[in-house]
């Protein structure tokens, strides 16, 4: 399971996975889990697409900025692939960004 250290992780994911309408990371997000490493790449792509969308400064549904949680989130979401054996498609995203 993606492990949040804080629970407002995975509420701030979801809205940015509502905003950008991706419904294979909203899957992802609720199931807490991945299956392949297409979800793996997914997932990656999709943590970028959340900074890319921060950028526009959208309302978040909580305290604290679209940067603390991203940089929460980056965290969560990059240690979950490398425990799951996935570190070469979140280091590919990286080097992608």
């Amino acid at each position: 399971m993606i492990e949040y250290r804080y629970p407002e992780e995975k509420t701030v994911a979801l809205f940015f996975a509502e905003l950008l309408q991706d419904t294979v990371a909203m899957d992802i997000l609720e199931r807490g889990y991945i299956t392949t490493s297409e979800e793996a790449t997914h997932l990656s792509k999709f943590f970028w697409a959340m900074v890319d969308k921060s950028a526009q400064e959208p309302e978040l549904p909580c305290e604290a900025s679209s940067e603390y949680w991203l940089e929460k989130l980056y965290n969560s979401f990059g240690g979950y692939l490398f425990e799951k054996g996935y570190e070469q498609q979140w280091d590919d995203e990286i080097d992608n960004a």
